[in-house]
Parts: C-alpha cells; sequence; structure tokens
C-alpha cells in the first residue's frame, strides 16, 4: 500500500518545493484553491462533478488512449453508451499485469514527448510497475493536496519537520524546506541517539513517517525517557496503522495522529481529519469504488472490499477501474467535522497483508500483531512470515532478557486467538530486512492469496 508522502522523498523536498513553486505555481495554487471549495460542497455537488470528470476522462481516453479505444470497441461501446454509473461499472477492472503488458498503448497520444516522465511502484508485492506521469505538473497538484493534509493537522508544508522514510543516507537536513530526513534503513543502536538528537535540536513542528518507524523511534525515546514538546501532529503513510500504534503514539507525543492513505499512481488520495480516524476521500482527485471478488459494489455498512479507483488527474497515462489491491471497509456515514465526502471507514492493508488457515480461510493482522507485541517485553522486533497455509513463521530479534517464558507466553495468546487452524514456530534473527523503500513489514505473506473474502 504505496502512500503519496513518498512522492516528497523521492526528489530532493527542498528543491522539489522550490522549483514547483517557481514553475509551477499557479497549477499548486489552482488545485489547492479549488480542492478546499469541493470541500464545502454538498454531497450531490461532489457526485454530480465526478461523473462530469468520467465522462470527460472517457471521452478523452477513447479519443487519444489506444488501449481504452480498442477496449470499448471490442465491448462495442462508445462513451456515449456509458450514461450512468451502472453503464461505467461494465467497463472491465484494470489490473497491473494488463497495465505492464500494454504500457505503451496508454500513452495519451495529445500530450507531447516532453511532458512524459516515467515512475514506477515500489514492487512490495512483488510486482513492480512502470508507468508515465505528466512532468513538474504531477509533483505541483500532489503538493497541492498534501498542504492540506497537513493543514489539518495544524501543519504547514514549511514548518521544521521530520521525515523518517527509505533512504540510503542516515540523516540529512535540508535547509530550504526546513526538513530533518532520517533514514527507516539505519536506525541502529548507534544512530538513534544522533536521531534523536538532531531532532531535539530542530523543535519540529511535525513527524512524517512510516508507522512502525516512527514507533521504534518514540520506543526508543521512552525507554532512555528522551521527550520533545510541541509537536503539532504527527503523519503517518507507507504502512497499516494499527490502532496500539496510533494510541502509542498520541500518549507519547502528546498530539493527534494522522493518516493518510493514496499511491503514486495517483488514482485515489484520502487522509483523516481534526475530528476522527476515517479516511476522508478527495471527490476531485478520483473516483473511488469498493468492490468484492465478484468484483461487485460493496454497499453494506462494515463490509470489506477491494479498493478500485479512476484517477481525474492521470490524462497522460489513464488508471480507469484500477485494482489497487487494497483492502478498505466500507462506510455511507458522514463525519462530524462536515464535510460531505465519501469515506472509508479503515484501510486494512493489502490483499497479502491477510493469514491463510489451514482451512483456507482468510484471517486479517488486525488485532494478532498487537496481541504479540503485548505477549512479551523482551523483543526489540518481530515478523510473521508465512509460506504455507495454516503455519506461520514468527522472526524474533531477542531483547537482553529474553526466555522460553516469553516463548509460552507468545504461543499460549496465539493458540487463544487463532486456535488450532494455525500452528507457529519461532525463527531469531539479529535484525529484521526492510523493503527496498526502507519500510519495516511486520508481515510477510509469501501464498499467492487471492482475493476471496
Amino acid at each position: 500500500m504505496h502512500k503519496l508522502w513518498k512522492y516528497l522523498f523521492d526528489e530532493d523536498t527542498g528543491r522539489g518545493i522550490a522549483l514547483t513553486t517557481l514553475f509551477y505555481h499557479s497549477t499548486y495554487k489552482k488545485t489547492y484553491q479549488f480542492a478546499k471549495q469541493v470541500e464545502t460542497w454538498s454531497s450531490e455537488q461532489m457526485q454530480e462533478y465526478q461523473w462530469n470528470q468520467l465522462s470527460t476522462l472517457l471521452q478523452h481516453a477513447y479519443d487519444h488512449v489506444p488501449y481504452y479505444n480498442n477496449l470499448l470497441k471490442t465491448f462495442n461501446m462508445t462513451p456515449g453508451d456509458i450514461k450512468t454509473l451502472e453503464d461505467f461499472r461494465r467497463i472491465p477492472l484494470l489490473g497491473k499485469e494488463t497495465i505492464q503488458g500494454h504500457a505503451n498503448e496508454f500513452k495519451a497520444t495529445n500530450y507531447p514527448p516532453s511532458a512524459f516522465e516515467e515512475t514506477n511502484t515500489g514492487g512490495s508485492t512483488g510486482f513492480s510497475l512502470q508507468f508515465s506521469i505528466e512532468k513538474g505538473v504531477w509533483f505541483a497538484k500532489h503538493l497541492a493536496y498534501l498542504s492540506i493534509l497537513l493543514n489539518r493537522g495544524g501543519c504547514d508544508v514549511m514548518d521544521n519537520s521530520v521525515q523518517l522514510v527509505g533512504r540510503e543516507k542516515p540523516w540529512e537536513y535540508r535547509p530550504l524546506s526546513r526538513t530533518l530526513v532520517l533514514s527507516s534503513y539505519q536506525m541502529t543502536e548507534q544512530n538513534l541517539p544522533i536521531y534523536v538528537k538532531k531532532i531535539i535540536q530542530l523543535h519540529p513542528g511535525y513527524f512524517i513517517g512510516y508507522p512502525s518507524a516512527m514507533t521504534m523511534l518514540a520506543s526508543y525515546m521512552k525507554q532512555h525517557s528522551l521527550e520533545i514538546k510541541g509537536v503539532k501532529a504527527i503523519h503517518l503513510f507507507g504502512e497499516t496503522i494499527y490502532d496500539w500504534q496510533r494510541e502509542f503514539l498520541e500518549s507519547f507525543f502528546h498530539c493527534r495522529v494522522h493518516g493518510q492513505y493514496g499511491h503514486r499512481e495517483q488514482c485515489v488520495l484520502s487522509g483523516t481529519c481534526e475530528k476522527a480516524n476515517t479516511y476522508h476521500i478527495f471527490p476531485d482527485y478520483g473516483y473511488v469504488e469498493l468492490v468484492d471478488r465478484n468484483g461487485q459494489p460493496v454497499t453494506k455498512e462494515g463490509q470489506i472490499g477491494e479498493i478500485v479507483a479512476t484517477g481525474f488527474h492521470t490524462g497522460i497515462f489513464p488508471f480507469i477501474r484500477y485494482k489497487t489491491g487494497d483492502i478498505a471497509v466500507y462506510t455511507s456515514e458522514r463525519c462530524e467535522c462536515g464535510r460531505q465526502v465519501p469515506l472509508l471507514k479503515s484501510v486494512e492493508g493489502r490483499i497479502q497483508d491477510f493469514m491463510v488457515s489451514g482451512t483456507g480461510r482468510l484471517v486479517p493482522l488486525m488485532g494478532v500483531l498487537q496481541l504479540i507485541s503485548r505477549s512479551s517485553s523482551h523483543m526489540k522486533e518481530y515478523q510473521l512470515y508465512q509460506d504455507h497455509e495454516g503455519e506461520l513463521v514468527l522472526h524474533i530479534v531477542k531483547k537482553e532478557g529474553f526466555s522460553d517464558e516469553d516463548v509460552n507466553q507468545i504461543r499460549e495468546n496465539i493458540r487463544t486467538r487463532l486456535g488450532d487452524e494455525f500452528s507457529l514456530s519461532i525463527d531469531y534473527l539479529d535484525s529484521i530486512p526492510r523493503t527496498i523503500r526502507g519500510k519495516y513489514q511486520f508481515f510477510v505473506q509469501k501464498l499467492p492469496v487471492k482475493y476471496i473474502l
């Protein structure tokens, strides 16, 4: 599940913001102002706007994108035949393999070659997707939306900040953006004291980072009786935010934790607000559907489904009814903040973030990881791993004091929670490897899990 804060970290943030302000300021300003305006609309206004955007996008794709021209003709359809959302759902769902196999056919022919910038996803599921974005413009638009998400936490993009993300350099200060970038790769016992010293010297207004890395940093600070005051908000992205992480971070930093969900493909962006932990979808960013295993709409309160999204800012390389591989919980409720935007009750992670029992049942991780964490205070790090149905392997990096008593407590708690559907073996490691983007994975699923929820 790839979050859009990462866009800021792939660039030199200070240089990226400076160049965007200089060359694409009008795009940034227009996007920001319009997105703020949309937040004041009624749900009917939002729905009307989204339908107009879908209609415009479909006509553009039919006229200028070879893949969609061929696709609609194959189904004897033209954009004029698509008059309702029910008609729109006749368009086949779009998978990553299809895009990869027809990448050149997705490029819009009415854009000049100079407008194309090639990029890719991180490949956390074993499949790295290459595609095109609109050079310069994409950054300006994303900066506008991310500024709004920061504003919800009482923060500004130019406040002093700490970014804890996947970088090779252990640390780097960027004066143009007043940002201290710390590497989630390099969170060693040797580096953590230096991290904390630099953070205290900076007096950051907010943190941005992976939930696991932020939790590790806060745990170290708490263990050594270190604290920092004046933090306005913690902004988390890139991984599922577990309730125990949110509770711990809010308690330690004495501020609100905000979650963001989006991805590099630029089809959906959402974030929590000042009042609640539900994910508020930007309706002017893209059209979001939740579908079940048969591709049918999820409409029951609390039901889970896969996020399918259509981006409104991806005309150069359109994604229409794109299967993100991410799982969310449906809600039709409205938030007490007053915004009438559509919501996701929660984002549960990727399809691959489910355990498979011995009977083939998909079991969500929610609650299991917290249970393991509470089973022992003598684990520095841990990670669940599965490559056979009904069998789990727990990788543990031990702290001093870890004993058979810890092992027995872990086994007993897992058995109580999961019953006889899973067996558990334990391996001890010196460290838990990070992903290519520096993320810490609490769970590694090697089974080819199919979406059967």
